[in-house]
């Protein structure tokens, strides 16, 4: 029998995924594990990285251009 489980970690306190309102032009950012992603109005990846806040003021400045 092997020591490991074969269940994956419960991720359960991490933030999936933030609400898409109509008319919003802005980023949406997500928590995966320790890293930060923000993904544009298309689904496209803008920026990934493990802090929030550099990842949320550089995907409002490129969203604005």
């Amino acid at each position: 029998m092997s020591a490991r489980s074969k269940k994956g970690r419960d991720n359960g306190d991490t933030q999936q995924h933030e609400g898409f309102v109509f008319g919003d032009n802005g980023a949406i950012v997500v928590e995966r594990g320790k890293k930060w992603a923000a993904y544009d109005k298309n689904g496209r990846l803008v920026i990934l990285g493990y802090n929030r806040r550099i990842i949320q003021e550089y995907a409002d400045a490129k969203a604005k251009v």
